[in-house]
């Protein structure tokens, strides 16, 4: 039931890590509300159980009636709906709340982050991005802070959404207060999400730690313009760590606000010009989803779209088909791997696999996965023919 759910992330002193580890102990949230004290002592990781040991259940059931009263609606980590991608990182959310309509957070997905003292060029940017990636067939998600989330949001929006902002309050707090009308463009075009309850006030600790959410229901985290010291490279490190992609704007190399990004660029982050750009990473995983568009560029606020390019019609030209693959003899190299390598080695006998595909299928976090194909790799078993694709080595 719900109310179990609520009571085991609302227990003062929990902390959303030991939470997890007793969700993992127990088959469902009731049963670890009737557990006792003995039974919390065995679970692996534990550091402090006590707070365990309240079985209190009134702010529990003041939550729903406040979830109730407002039109907020909540995910558990069982529910079917919960977001895949989120649920295979090293630390879900146990709970996210809700409103709006939650979009399809299955297909492809990319967080736009960056600084709130953004530059005029940054806030350009990041409405241009948001539009593209919208316009392209992307479902963009952002935090709700100004400058730059509030940027991305706005072209999202204005390129057909959907949008996911990801917030570090309730869903039903409006911070800040000059995004009010635009969150309410959001709910409906989409949805606000946080594992906070209702009423929770924005607190400065609760941003990097929703920072991880951004980037788990992403396959990539872009960002736009962020300096040396931001909750973007925050978010950007938490996509790493998941397995995410990293992609990163030319800086101007003027401004402070820039700073981060070059930094990106040194640590091997993916340079992007435009939405296409970072799309094409995921063009063959989602075919039928991503399409390239005339994304035209924002002038004074204003959509401007660009010139048809001039069609020259050239003489076709005999194409030689491409000889199809031989891939190595897995069977040969089985006894070698461990077991984590051969469930993964033989996922890709079925043909080429993205990342986020392998951990879903395989049942792993996405550091468990990465860990043995990186060994994979090294065998000279498995081979990347991009940045978040694997297939067997050819022969």
């Amino acid at each position: 039931m719900l109310k179990y759910w609520l009571w085991l992330t609302t227990r003062k002193g929990l902390g959303a890590r030991s939470a997890w580890l007793v969700a993992k102990h127990f088959p469902t949230a009731e049963a670890a509300y009737f557990a006792g004290a003995e039974e919390y002592a065995s679970i692996e990781g534990l550091q402090n159980a006590a707070p365990l040991l309240d079985k209190d259940l009134s702010k529990p059931e003041r939550i729903l009636r406040q979830c109730y009263e407002t039109g907020v609606s909540i995910l558990t980590l069982q529910d079917a709906a919960y977001p895949q991608r989120l649920k295979a990182t090293d630390d879900p959310p146990l709970v996210l709340y809700y409103r709006g309509t939650l979009p399809d957070l299955s297909g492809p997905v990319v967080a736009v982050v960056g600084t709130r003292r953004a530059s005029v060029y940054g806030m350009t940017q990041a409405r241009r991005m948001g539009y593209g990636l919208a316009r392209c067939g992307c479902t963009v998600v952002t935090g709700g802070a100004k400058g730059i989330d509030t940027e991305a949001i706005k072209g999202a929006l204005t390129g057909g959404g959907p949008v996911a902002v990801v917030l570090g309050s309730g869903v039903d707090v409006v911070y800040p207060a000059q995004n009010r009308n635009l969150f309410r463009d959001v709910e409906q075009n989409g949805c606000l999400i946080s594992e906070y309850p209702p009423g929770t006030e924005p607190r400065a600790g609760n941003f990097p730690v929703r920072n991880r959410i951004l980037s788990g229901l992403s396959l990539g985290v872009l960002v736009v313009e962020a300096p040396e010291k931001s909750g973007a490279l925050i978010t950007a490190n938490r996509a790493l760590e998941q397995g995410r992609d990293v992609f990163t704007l030319p800086a101007n190399v003027d401004v402070e606000s820039g700073s981060g990004n070059l930094r990106l660029l040194r640590d091997g982050a993916i340079p992007v010009r435009d939405a296409w750009d970072l799309l094409q990473e995921y063009a063959a995983q989602y075919p039928e989803t991503l399409r390239r568009q005339n994304c035209g560029s924002f002038r004074g606020g204003d959509y401007v779209p660009d010139p048809e390019p001039s069609r020259e019609i050239l003489p076709k030209k005999d194409i030689d088909k491409p000889k199809p693959k031989a891939y190595i003899d897995l069977n040969e190299k089985l006894e070698s791997l461990s077991r984590d390598e051969q469930c993964l080695a033989g996922l890709l006998r079925d043909g080429p696999m993205h990342i986020d595909a392998i951990v879903e299928r395989a049942q792993m976090s996405a550091g468990r996965a990465l860990a043995s194909l990186t060994l994979l790799e090294v065998k000279g078993i498995v081979r990347r023919p991009s940045a978040r694709m694997y297939e067997l080595a050819e022969k």
